[in-house]
């Protein structure tokens, strides 16, 4: 099994995360190790027992970081029930460990 890092585009990297496989984007703001989700190097997303838990760092739910970051946890949003994610709004609660 190799640990080559797959490069793809924003749209597949949640994908990758939720097979536990580490990917970024073509250029490199938006990542995972395959346990934990970064939009540049800020975690958004962490594996949990298990379980894959995406903080929703958006306006809508009151924990706006940059665009870019909404576009990335938008990405991973849109690909949260087929690749069985987990999304929290409760940031400051949970996500501050991420």
């Amino acid at each position: 099994m190799s640990n080559k890092i797959i490069r793809t585009t924003n749209t597949n990297v949640p994908y990758y995360w939720s097979e536990n496989k580490a990917a970024r984007s073509g250029n490199g703001q938006f990542s995972t190790d395959g346990q934990t989700l970064f939009s540049y190097n800020m975690p958004i997303g962490k594996t949990v027992k298990g379980e894959k838990i995406l903080c929703d760092y958006t306006a809508s739910a009151g924990n706006f970081i940059s665009s870019t970051t909404s576009q990335h946890v938008g990405v991973a949003k849109r690909k949260a029930f087929s690749c069985n994610i987990t999304v929290v709004d409760l940031v400051a609660s949970f996500c501050e460990n991420c």
